[in-house]
């Protein structure tokens, strides 16, 4: 199986770069993929924008997000010392952009599933749970619940019965996790980044 991000990282595995303006650290370059990917053959070309200037980063690439830290006049070079080559570090990097927290994190359906199953599965092999309980939450909440939003979501496990089994209190649990649009990002900068570096060896060698 395929990980998210090695899905999203895939998107950029044919990109080329054009540099529409580069003078010191005012840069526009854009990214774009020509073919298919071969990672898996099915991904269009996403193409992408970065624009830096001194102590501040734009990226365009369906979304836009804008990073800035005052320690850092190279943004580039930020972008390197936090990861590793072709890698990402959304944690340290969703500190530094200015956008609405639900742009960079949100509720996951994926991670609800993974969850609500993973609870079911070790209330079954404790002997906690009744017989068909599987079938039943399967049916009440990911067939016929409201699960495309958290607060729905809650509201199913919430309100959920069988047999006299619930699943108790679930109001620690965590469905968030960091949104579709900022990991595109965040590839898209470190992919981006590395073609540059690349680009200036191959000038310099």
């Amino acid at each position: 199986m395929i990980s998210p991000q090695t899905d999203i990282a895939a998107r950029f595995a044919s990109h080329e770069m054009t540099v529409l303006h580069e003078d010191g650290l005012y840069r526009h370059l854009r990214f774009e993929g020509h073919g298919e990917s071969p990672h898996v053959g099915r991904y269009p070309s996403y193409p992408f924008e970065l624009i830096t200037w001194p102590y501040n980063l734009v990226v365009k690439a369906g979304w836009t997000f804008h990073f800035d830290i005052d320690a850092t006049p190279d943004m580039f070079d930020l972008f390197r010392k936090t990861a590793l080559s072709g890698e990402i570090n959304p944690s340290y990097w969703g500190e530094k952009v200015h956008a609405a927290g639900d742009e960079i994190e949100g509720f996951d359906p994926d991670l609800f599933e993974r969850q609500v199953k993973q609870h079911v599965v070790e209330a079954i092999r404790n002997g906690d749970a009744p017989r068909g309980i599987g079938a039943e939450v399967t049916r009440e909440i990911f067939e016929w619940g409201d699960i495309s939003h958290e607060a729905g979501a809650r509201r199913e496990l919430e309100d959920f019965r069988y047999e006299g089994w619930t699943f108790g209190e679930t109001w620690k649990w965590d469905f968030t996790d960091y949104t579709p649009g900022f990991l595109h990002c965040c590839h898209a900068i470190r992919r981006g980044i590395d073609l540059f570096d690349a680009a200036r060896k191959q000038v310099a060698a």
